[in-house]
This record gives structure tokens, sequence and C-alpha cells, in this order.
């Protein structure tokens, strides 16, 4: 399984190779995009600034460094959609850019802008983007098979199981899957909020007041207490999932490693079920950031390659301990794969459980 890296500029190669990165990738955000189309659609799924490129120089010269420490390098193009004109102006920049470097793929969501690259750049690889919602067997054969995809990222809301019976239904497919660093409380692709709005903030991160109404009274608020109470049971897991979505501090002991969503006690399996890349998420991370998460994937990885699958709870103890936050890893709110845990290294809790209603008789 290959690690992933995003990467922010040529500077940052020599550091993320030696940290055990594979491959790289960063995203692209065209000079002149916002006086063309303003400030309420970007050209992929992070606004400008350190997430993504804006000068073909720039990405010239990422590339060049990325083939000096011979590690691919793919351009994120991954916006849900876009209009007819948006979309004849990102693939003619695209052909600029292929022009000038040999850019190893596009990561690409819309079916429009594949058909368009495939016409115009035949010779790059388009990898789906998890926008796509790769959800199952037959649109991940959709994606590689009629849009010629050369990989699908999946979701990073499947389970284990349903990765593992997509990997056997499409064995032929390269598959991609997260890792580290960034999760979202909608899936990506039926996501129906926006993150451009200036000066807002993401709409699904925002701390929302919330009031619980009956429609069936005339919106007034609960008054019965044991439905108040499990409302407010539910409300306290929505925040306390939240706060976990993002930064959440450094865990403990040596590596200090910086704490978000994660995926790491996953590795075993997911070796074992034929991933070919496991991505780090956060283009525009700290080079510190993205080379602690280098760092702690190539261990863990490392690991389960040299002790094997019958070893795998020794590997997920070493993530654990690597990532140094055992309530964390109890609590389950940062786990991509909250299978993966095992209750003899973290005391998962148990919800507490009322007296069962009585079953009416019909």
């Amino acid at each position: 399984m290959h690690i992933l890296t995003p990467c922010a500029g040529a500077d940052e190669v020599e550091a993320l190779a030696a940290s055990g990165a594979d491959e790289l990738y960063a995203g692209i955000f065209p000079q002149g995009w916002y006086a063309r189309w303003g400030r309420g659609a970007w050209p992929n799924r992070r606004g400008p600034g350190p997430a993504n490129l804006e000068t073909i120089d720039q990405i010239v010269s990422l590339h060049a460094a990325a083939a000096t420490a011979g590690l691919p390098l793919y351009l994120a193009v991954n916006a849900p959609f876009y209009t007819d004109a948006q979309a004849g102006f990102l693939v003619d920049h695209l052909a600029e850019i292929r022009a000038a470097a040999a850019i190893d793929a596009f990561i690409v969501t819309d079916p429009g802008l594949i058909a368009l690259l495939r016409e115009r750049v035949p010779e790059v690889q388009v990898f789906a983007s998890t926008v796509t919602v790769a959800l199952n067997a037959e649109a991940v054969r959709f994606l590689a098979e009629d849009l010629e995809c050369a990989r699908v990222i999946l979701s990073r809301h499947l389970e284990l199981t349903e990765i593992r019976r997509l990997r056997d239904a499409v064995p032929d497919v390269d598959i991609e899957v997260f890792l580290l660093n960034d999760n979202c409380y909608f899936e990506e692709g039926f996501c129906s909020t926006t993150h451009t709005m200036p000066g807002f903030g993401v709409y699904c991160m925002t701390p929302w007041e919330v009031s619980v109404t009956r429609d069936d009274q005339d919106g007034a608020l609960l008054t019965d207490p044991e439905e108040r109470a499990r409302w407010d049971f539910l409300l306290d897991e929505h925040r306390e999932f939240l706060r976990h979505l993002g930064n959440r501090g450094h865990g403990e002991g040596k590596l200090q490693m910086p704490l978000g969503p994660c995926g790491l006690c996953a590795i075993p399996e997911l070796i074992d079920i034929g991933v070919t890349s496991g991505k780090i998420v956060g283009r525009e991370a700290s080079l510190f950031r993205k080379l602690r998460s280098i760092q702690a994937v190539r261990y863990i990885r490392d690991s389960a390659l040299e002790l094997g699958r019958e070893q795998a709870r020794e590997v997920k103890r070493r993530a654990v301990e690597l990532r140094g936050d055992p309530r964390g890893c109890a609590a389950g709110y940062s786990c991509y794969y909250r299978s993966a845990r095992d209750r003899s290294l973290v005391p998962m809790p148990s919800r507490p459980r009322g007296p069962r209603p009585e079953r009416r008789s019909s």
C-alpha cells in the first residue's frame, strides 16, 4: 500500500520523500478564476492559498522536484461540477499544464470534465475523486470502464467489510482510501453546503444553537423529560463528533502526533484487502503535520508488512501507542474504520440501555 501525501510546493518534496511518501498530490486554483466566476465556486474542494498552486511555473517546479525524488505527482480538480464555460477553461488550462510538465494524473469528479480530458489530453491518467461517491462495485466499474479512470478513490464513510466486498468484486481496479487528518460530516458527493462563503467558515462546522420542536404540536418545544433527554444525548453526541472532525491538538509520547481523524488501526486489513494507496489528507496543513503523518503511516504500514496478518493485534497496539490518545481511540469519533478497534487495547464505552418497551399484541 502506497502512502499518498499532500504537497504545497517544490520546497516540501525532499522532506516528504525522506519521511516515506510514495506519491504526491496537490490542488490547482488558476489565476484569474475569481475574476471570471467570483467567489461562489471553486475549481476544487479547497480554496486558494496553501492548499493550491496558482501558476503553471509553480506546477512545473513541483513536478521537477517530484521527478527528482522519484515520486509521481497528481493534481486535484475535483469540484462536484462545472458550467460549460468553466469546464472549457479548465480543460484548456490542464492541457497547457500537461504540455509543460508530465503530470501523472488528474483527480477529477465531474464526468463532463473527465470526458473532455479523454478527448483533449488522452495520454494523461484520470483518477475518480472521492466526491464521485463510489459506494459499490457497479459505481467503481462505471468509473473505471465507462469513464476510463485509472484509480477510484473511495468514500471515507465506507466500512472495512464494504471495502473488502468491493475489492473482491472489482479486483483489477486500483482503489485508494483515507488514512489520516480530515473527515466530513456529510458524504462529500451529497453535500449541499458550501465552503465558499467569505468570512463565514465551513457551514456544517459552525456551532449552531439547536432547538428541537414538535411539528405535530404547532412547533412547540419538547416538554416530556424522557424525550428531551434523548434529544439532549443525540445533540451532545453530534457536538462531540464535530469537535473531533478537525485538529484536536497533539497526542502524548515521543512523536507528539497531531490528532484528528485516523485509520491507522485498519492498515493491516487494508493491506490484506489489497488497497493500492492510503491517503493522508491536508493540502493546507503545515509541513510539520504532513511529516508526522507520513512517519506515522509508514511506521504502521511497515510494521504490518514485517509482522504479517497473524500479528495484526500487535500492529494495532503500536498504532494506539503511537497516536497517544487512548481516550480518543476509545470514543471512536475520530475513527475512519471503527470496526478495526480492538477492545483489549482500548476500553470502548457502551451506551447505557434503559428498559426495553413492552411489545404490544396485535
